[in-house]
């Protein structure tokens, strides 16, 4: 039976496809590998646009039946937790936090991530001043079956190192089964965005990275504009004078009275269905009028981001769910690989060159916005692509078509040359030269302690033992 990620342009072909709702399951698949034969791969949304998806002919395990969520735990309101089952939602999640005065630290853009995908994959975010834009960095504790089929338990106090590499695992070191988060009350934020020319831009990022805002920023590359989504917390005077003092139901009433949603209802609404579903037109558009459509749409979109703007605004809601089996014309995919702020100023405005420079070579461009974020340094995984230094991203988005993957191979090609990290469960077409470029040594240490885990290769796809030379 063949699989397809979101975007429905990876597929897999396990013998075995199985959703499972307890422990015990996933136990007695990896119990039996006669019945259930390697490898063994977790999945979630699919929402990867790698091929971490690849179980053929060995077992896909749909762990979305484990959606359980606990009552958070604040008894230390310095290390509030909350344990949900690996195939929580984290737009559900966010919603139960939301409901009790609390909330993620990281609200990311795909809702459907599960929390076992959040935990051993990678994701980004921009990020607030002290934070960080990953969220497996807030994961502090992981329950998981082992390759003998045991069950395992690790958290940040008793295994820091163990769960560094959990992070940074991908389903390679066990099938996690529970995850638990640091998480932190729940907060209000200001809101705006500001449109710059490319130089701009650029010979103003010091002080926007200085100006203690959360950065994200739409990339019209064919303008030469940047429009910059700037998030900061907002101070709340009653929460202030109660001196955290106030219960978790008055403090979600007080900021949920308050706190608006519009401006990230709009723009979900127009980043998931709206935006994508207008650029597929662009698909079949005559290529003497598709750059007029694309760049009117470019102009309209930079009209209506100017309009998103508040001052009380809900974290929580910035986070989309996605249609499980959306309409073709709403499909989207998209890469990203992050830059040291060394080399960002430079890739950046190579980037923009980049893409005309191909477009004038093929009449291919991408057709949705391309978008990055900041993000600072962060060494919580061990295959961290921001553990050197403050980071910023480039991400091409556009419908998938036939030319989308000719595209990324110079992409790739573009990044690495300066020195770009890429994600290894959101850049397609990476090969082995391109993962020792970006981690060197460190996958030599990973796959060291990957085969002590799992001496039996259970849980190793033939995509992760290519690419990773494992």
């Amino acid at each position: 039976m063949e699989v397809r990620n979101w975007g429905q342009e990876i597929s897999t072909v396990p013998r075995i496809n199985k959703k499972v709702y307890r422990v015990e399951e996933i136990v007695d698949v990896v119990k039996n590998p006669d019945s259930y034969p390697s490898p063994v791969r977790a999945v979630g949304s699919r929402h990867s646009t790698t091929k971490c998806i690849d179980a053929d002919g060995g077992t896909l395990l749909d762990i979305t039946g484990l959606t359980r969520i606990d009552e958070p735990n604040t008894e230390d309101r310095d290390n509030m937790t909350i344990t949900v089952g690996a195939g929580a939602r984290y737009y559900d999640v966010s919603r139960f936090l939301q409901a009790r005065g609390l909330m993620h630290y990281v609200n990311t853009e795909i809702g459907n991530l599960t929390a076992g995908a959040a935990c051993v994959g990678q994701t980004k975010d921009s990020a607030f001043p002290g934070e960080h834009g990953q969220v497996n960095t807030y994961v502090v504790g992981v329950k998981y079956v082992n390759a003998k089929g045991g069950l395992c338990e690790v958290t940040e106090e008793s295994g820091p190192e163990l769960m560094s590499y959990m992070r940074a695992s991908f389903g390679m070191l066990g099938i996690v089964y529970e995850v638990t988060f640091k998480i932190t009350r729940l907060r209000l934020m200001k809101l705006y965005h500001k449109a710059y020319t490319l130089d701009e831009f650029i010979d103003q990022l010091d002080e926007l990275r200085s100006s203690g805002c959360a950065l994200m920023y739409y990339m019209m590359t064919f303008l030469d504009r940047i429009i910059v989504e700037h998030r900061s917390y907002i101070t709340d005077d009653i929460l202030e004078k109660a001196d955290g003092n106030m219960e978790g139901d008055a403090t979600s009433k007080h900021l949920l009275t308050k706190g608006s949603d519009w401006q990230f209802r709009v723009r979900n609404v127009c980043w998931s269905k709206v935006g994508p579903f207008l650029a597929s037109f662009s698909l079949w558009v005559p290529r003497a009028l598709k750059d007029y459509y694309l760049t009117a749409a470019e102009y309209i979109t930079m009209a209506a981001l100017a309009t998103l703007a508040g001052d009380t605004v809900l974290p929580a809601e910035q986070t989309i769910i996605y249609h499980e089996t959306p309409m073709k014309s709403t499909q989207y995919t998209f890469s990203i690989f992050a830059f040291g702020m060394k080399d960002f100023p430079q890739a950046l405005r190579d980037y923009f060159a980049f893409v005309k420079d191909y477009h004038q070579r093929t009449g291919w461009r991408c057709t949705v916005l391309n978008v990055g974020y900041r993000i600072y340094q962060d060494k919580s995984s061990y295959l961290s692509y921001t553990s050197e230094e403050e980071s910023m991203t480039i991400d091409p988005v556009t419908n998938a078509d036939e030319g989308w993957y000719p595209f990324l191979k110079e992409y790739n090609e573009f990044c690495i040359q300066r020195n770009g990290k890429p994600l290894l469960n959101q850049t397609p077409l990476l090969t082995t030269e391109h993962c020792k470029a970006a981690f060197g040594p460190q996958l030599l240490e990973f796959n060291e302690r990957r085969k002590t885990m799992d001496p039996s290769n259970r849980f190793l796809s033939d995509h992760f033992k290519g690419l990773l030379d494992f």
